[in-house]
């Protein structure tokens, strides 16, 4: 399907030369639409994109959100797909009474507001579209098939090969599938009321889909089984800004995270929480993982990530407090286990006492799956030496643009965006690390296209 295909300005009046710079992305979930946007605003010369997904309804928030109905763990005011207008999201909610009236906040309030990925997923659709319209000189072309391979093509660029075995040119591509490109299960038909219900996940969405059993009277009792034990930590009422302390960070994984806990321990004593200094441990975990030995890494992806994730991924506080209040109360019940096989009448957990079977009348996954890096897509990538796998087999070794690293100096325009590139930068999962890394990559990739053919394979690490 062609979005848009409209004609181009008269030669005579325009400053670019030769033919359309063609750019595919493939994905068009949260990460797919968001490097699509970037690349309107930022790339300012013609270019023929096109995308491919083997769904073809266009959804702004699959990679954020499985359910487009589920709390997002990011407050309005950092959902904005403009880094230069922060603000942008709630002006568009304010713009709508009724949207913003669900939400229940008016005026700076709606700033630190939480919404679901069905009301996120519209915004980001409508400025996908608004800025579409604004390029003329643009084609955009939607593509429903799957793409199973990325190689190099023998006359200059890269080759995508799709799932019909159809081949297609193109001077740079996005992978951009979020955390894989997995197939998600078809959700069985639900009983109109369930006396146990099972919900698998320890993150945001696991929560928030639990709550929601039981709110609607879907269910009396939830089990929610976390593989970690952990559960999602809360917001503060009042979003903090990052809090860094006077000390330069420890460059060990050990020391940087007693660094951490003292901090915190500090913060909450003076009244001021743990969450700020989270948020300033973020802005500089980059730098901190850069530093870390391998060893260290694969210690912090056994032992030490469940805890991180579960106090960045934060729930909103009425979620977290409606969460242990049903624990107290018994509705809802915590395991601690990895779910080894799913059932129609319940799960088989593996835990510290052994294998354990867990009776549910409906059964829900909400996990998060990492990349799947065996996946063919990921696999041609690899064999052609076009990426490479980051050390932990979390995803592709990235830069802070997105780009592939295979070796130094060597660039060929492939791009592995957001969670895809979560071995290499912490965080790149969230909205406003990945609409970051979307300018950049828009950025980056125009200044590669403009250099002479015999310089492009030069990269300056970002």
């Amino acid at each position: 399907m062609t979005l848009q295909s409209a004609p181009h300005s008269d030669p005579s009046n325009d400053s670019h030369e030769g033919p359309l710079a063609r750019i595919a992305i493939i994905g068009r979930g949260f990460t797919g639409i968001m490097n699509a946007i970037a690349l309107l605003k930022g790339f300012d010369q013609p270019f023929h994109l096109v995308m491919y997904d083997p769904n073809p309804r266009i959804n702004g928030g699959e990679d954020i959100s499985r359910s487009g109905k589920t709390v997002l763990n990011s407050r309005v005011r950092d959902l904005s797909v403009d880094p230069d207008t922060r603000v942008d999201f709630r002006h568009w909610l304010e713009a709508d009474d009724e949207l913003s009236g669900r939400e229940g906040a008016v005026g700076e309030n709606l700033d630190h507001a939480f919404v679901s990925g069905e009301v996120f997923s519209a915004y980001v659709y409508q400025r996908f579209s608004e800025a579409l319209r604004k390029r003329t000189d643009v084609i955009v072309q939607v593509r429903a098939e799957a793409v199973i391979a990325v190689d190099r093509d023998p006359h200059g660029g890269l080759q995508i090969v799709s799932g019909d075995g159809e081949q297609a040119h193109f001077d740079a591509v996005f992978l951009a599938t979020g955390y894989g490109v997995s197939e998600k299960a078809e959700d069985r038909p639900a009983p109109a009321h369930a006396e146990s219900a099972i919900v698998v996940g320890g993150g945001v969405h696991a929560v928030d889909r639990a709550l929601k059993l039981l709110a609607s009277a879907e269910a009396s009792h939830v089990t929610l089984v976390s593989a970690s034990g952990f559960l999602p930590q809360s917001h503060t009422g009042a979003a903090v800004g990052p809090v860094a302390p006077d000390k330069p960070l420890p460059g060990t994984l050990r020391g940087a995270f007693r660094f951490l806990r003292q901090a915190a321990n500090t913060a909450e004593l003076e009244g001021s929480g743990w969450q700020g200094i989270m948020n300033g441990f973020r802005l500089r975990a980059g730098d901190l993982w850069k530093g870390l030995t391998t060893e260290e890494r694969r210690r912090f992806k056994r032992h030490v990530k469940p805890i991180y994730d579960s106090h960045r991924n934060r729930l909103p506080p009425s979620h977290y407090r409606s969460l242990h209040e049903a624990i107290d109360n018994g509705t809802i019940t915590m395991k601690k286990g990895k779910v080894e096989r799913i059932a129609t009448n319940g799960v088989l957990l593996s835990t510290s006492a052994g294998l354990q079977v867990l009776a549910g009348d409906r059964t829900i996954d909400c996990r998060i799956r990492p990349v799947d890096v065996d996946a063919p897509l990921f696999r041609s990538v690899f064999s052609s030496g076009l990426a490479r796998r980051d050390e932990l087999e979390l995803g592709i070794f990235v830069d802070r643009c997105g780009r592939t690293v295979v070796a130094v100096d060597e660039f060929d325009g492939l791009f592995a965006m957001g969670p895809l590139g979560l071995g290499s930068l912490p965080d790149i999962d969230q909205v406003p690390e990945i609409v970051l890394q979307a300018y950049a990559a828009a950025s980056t990739l125009r200044s590669w296209l403009n250099q002479p053919l015999a310089s492009r394979d030069t990269i300056v690490a970002g």
